[in-house]
């Protein structure tokens, strides 16, 4: 199910036609897709995507996949040190504090006002 699937559900089951979402939906992901009902809450989904986040993850050394995910093909990368705790602790310390997060390949990113980016891919399978 997508972010937009989850809209166009509350929309059939409120009756109301400005509705709209702070997040997407990763099938890989657990978590909570924020809904806005009607246009004061919906003005609010921007402030609400601002706000602070925490994300947990388990990492898997030695594999790569072709869409930076668990979903992806996957490929073997040859590790040849067991890194310890303290490398670990430290590479994953870059990933606090504020973060300019670029959207990986397959991501439905839109630019401007045009269609998501993955959708010339998608009509090519």
């Amino acid at each position: 199910m997508t972010s937009h699937d989850v809209v166009d559900v509350v929309r059939r089951r409120t009756g109301q036609r400005r509705v709209g979402h702070a997040g997407t939906l990763d099938p890989c992901a657990r978590g909570v897709l924020v809904v806005g009902v009607g246009r004061p809450a919906t003005r609010q989904l921007a402030q609400i995507v601002e706000k602070e986040k925490e994300y947990t993850t388990r990492i898997r050394l030695g594999w790569r996949s072709t869409t930076d995910d668990r979903e992806g093909e996957k490929h073997e990368v040859p590790v040849t040190t067991i890194p310890s705790e303290q490398r670990v602790r430290d590479a994953l310390s870059t990933f606090q504090g504020v973060i300019h997060q670029s959207p990986p390949s397959f991501s439905a990113l839109k630019i401007r006002d045009g269609p998501p980016t993955n959708w010339p891919v998608q009509r090519r399978r």
